[in-house]
């Protein structure tokens, strides 16, 4: 377990803990990040930020922060549970069932795991392996609402439409006025024609959440079949009221926090549902069990009106796509596909909606499905050729390139995309002779002169890679990441007044952008002007108070502008967040040696090329330790000699 530091050691623990509770994640990040400058309980602090970093979905810095508290602490079966989920947000579902897998095989009794394990092998699609895991969560916890509400979902997707019945009355003995309890006995009454039945079924669970869209959107559904088409149009315009558009309920995660039951609900299922086949033994089904239920059914009507046929059925689903709302834009194409919209281009949207989401496994699988129902879309071909070279599938990637190229040889997007492919696989000529090609149809685009620089570069004509950076900078002056490039470029041919200008001009078009502002640091340093380098990484670092690149730089410029002390503290930060950072422990040596104190300085430099001994952190740490090891040769030379 964690150890606890005493209730007066912890103000600022505590003060994060009431913000949690209330939402407000950036205060509570502050005030954690104050308890690490205070020395309070590393651990629990770093746990406390971690769980903050789940609730807000940033997946890649909660992962990050489980793991190194596991390398302290590998026994512990809440970090890897919650680790799990952590990787299940960003959509690693195999590593994600793997920590929770850990954290079962830790406590055995652990429901919270099991549970979340369940909803892992759902999405990898092993229904059958969630039902069981739903099943021992319960067997661990009876009264796990959020074990019952998914397994009822499994069951209510694979069509066992009576025991899902009886798995939401479950929950229903527990919490007679659960919204989603409620709303899922509609769906399945719905499913089994019971129209009145469910309709009251959805009044129930408005009745327990007035603001439940979902369950005025299924009103709405009901009252559409009952005939009561101003009732369903009533109810429907409440629901957009709420939510602009239907989202299904979805599996919920879940994860051990006191007096707080957060909404980690999954990522909804993006291609329909699936069929959980074979015996399902979770409990007994005993329909007369259900009559006080339908009897308490005979009193309610709250409103949805009937879908409006559209002359393209997947338009909704489309604009939703634009703007990036991915939830509702899943339910829209596969409502669409579910009506009978064309398969082909359904499942390439449902590809570019994976691909969004940065799940390029999933998009190839629906680009791939897509193009066994029409082979020729040119868009499902684009889509699995992007999809595989993110994969860094670079061959695979030029051969669909190349039918992309034969399906729409005059499309810019795709001769783009096709010379990406083979600029990936060293056909760097016919790579720009694709880039030319599209450079005529489409002379005013920044973006293909900026691919022809990317091509020069990578080859190593750095002349011109300059010059095509500048000719897309002439079309674009806001193209943040071309300045980057060339500044790059400039300051590698020593040209460090260019590189600047370049660099200062990609944070004036995007002030946020961190790479560039890191390399604006390391330029000024390496030609001369380490002083002029402390206000950008400041201004980062007022930001983003725990930036571990921008505290090393910062760290590392202090250093050159002789304020050893100023780096030690910023080094300090760094250590106290992460004790084994190669970076740090470098220039905490570096520090050392400034102050003569070699020996120890050789330790901390023979650490990091233990820790990570094919990095450039480890490189460096072996010349300044064969520097430091001649100077105490010297140093004892010249004690004997005296």
């Amino acid at each position: 377990m964690l150890a606890v530091a005493k209730e007066d050691q912890l103000a600022h623990y505590n003060l994060g803990l009431a913000f949690r509770q209330k939402a407000y994640y950036a205060e509570a990040l502050r005030e954690y990040r104050l308890a690490l400058d205070r020395g309070e309980d590393r651990r629990l602090v770093l746990q406390a930020m971690a769980e903050v970093h789940l609730l807000k979905r940033d997946a890649a810095t909660a992962a990050e922060l489980y793991d190194r508290l596991i390398t302290e602490q590998a026994d512990s079966p809440k970090l890897w549970c919650e680790r799990g989920v952590a990787l299940h947000q960003a959509g690693k579902l195999a590593d994600a069932a793997a920590s929770y897998a850990r954290a079962v095989e830790l406590d055995p009794a652990y429901a919270i795991a099991h549970n979340n394990l369940g909803v892992a092998h759902y999405h990898q699609g092993d229904s059958e392996g969630a039902i069981d895991e739903f099943r021992t969560a319960l067997s661990k916890q009876p009264a796990f609402v959020k074990a019952w509400l998914n397994l009822a979902l499994l069951l209510f997707k694979g069509k066992r439409l009576q025991l899902s019945l009886e798995a939401y009355r479950q929950v229903l003995g527990v919490f007679p006025e659960q919204a989603v309890a409620w709303n899922g006995i509609g769906l399945v009454l719905g499913e089994l024609k019971k129209f009145e039945d469910a309709r009251n079924a959805f009044g129930r669970a408005i009745q327990a959440r007035p603001n439940y869209a979902e369950a005025h959107y299924n009103l709405g559904f009901t009252l559409s079949n009952l005939g009561d088409f101003e009732g369903a149009l009533r109810a429907t315009k409440r629901g957009r009221e709420l939510e602009p558009f239907y989202v299904a309920q979805k599996f919920e995660l879940a994860i051990d926090l006191e007096d707080e039951d957060p909404d980690l609900s999954s990522a909804p299922d993006h291609e329909g549902a699936q069929r959980a086949d074979g015996a399902v033994e979770t409990f007994s089904f005993d329909p007369n069990s259900l009559d006080t239920l339908f009897s308490e059914l005979k009193q309610h009507t709250p409103v949805r009106s009937p879908v409006v046929p559209l002359d393209n059925p997947y338009a909704m689903g489309a604009e939703y796509l634009a703007k990036g709302m991915l939830d509702r834009a899943a339910a829209e194409i596969n409502r669409a596909l579910g009506r009978g919209g064309d398969a082909a281009t359904g499942l390439t949207m449902l590809g570019d909606l994976f691909a969004r989401q940065g799940f390029h496994g999933e998009a190839l699988e629906r680009y791939r499905q897509a193009r066994s129902v029409n082979g020729t879309v040119p868009r499902a071909l684009a889509g699995e050729a992007r999809a595989l070279l993110m994969l860094n599938r670079a061959s695979e990637a030029r051969d669909v390139a190349e039918r992309l190229l034969q399906a729409d040889p005059l499309g810019v997007e795709s001769l783009l995309l096709v010379a990406r492919a083979r600029a990936e696989t060293g056909e760097s000529e016919a790579a720009l002779e694709l880039l030319r090609q599209a450079q005529r149809l489409a002379p005013a685009r920044a973006d293909v002169l900026k691919q022809i620089g990317d091509i020069a570069r990578a080859a190593g004509d750095v002349d011109g890679a300059i010059l095509a950076y500048r000719n897309a900078l002439d079309l674009d002056q806001d193209f943040a990441v071309v300045h980057y490039d060339l500044a790059l470029l400039l300051a590698q041919r020593g040209d460090g007044p260019g590189a600047d200008e370049e660099l200062l001009a990609a944070l004036d078009a995007v002030p946020t952008y961190v790479e560039a502002t890191l390399a604006l640091a390391e330029v000024r340093r390496r030609f001369g002007r380490a002083k002029d380098a402390i206000t950008p990484l400041v201004d980062l670092l007022q930001r983003d108070p725990y930036n571990i690149d921008g505290l090393l730089s910062l760290s590392e410029t202090l250093l050159e502008a002789n304020r050893s002390t100023d780096a030690a503290r910023a080094v300090d930060r760094v250590l106290r967040f992460d004790p084994k950072h190669p970076g740090a422990l470098l220039l905490q040596g570096v520090i050392l040696a400034d102050r003569h104190r070699y020996r120890e300085a050789i330790a901390l430099w023979n650490e990091v090329v233990e820790l990570a001994p094919d990095s450039a952190f480890a490189r460096r740490a072996q010349r300044e330790a064969r520097t430091a090891a001649d100077l105490l040769r010297i140093f004892r030379s010249r004690q004997e000699v005296a």
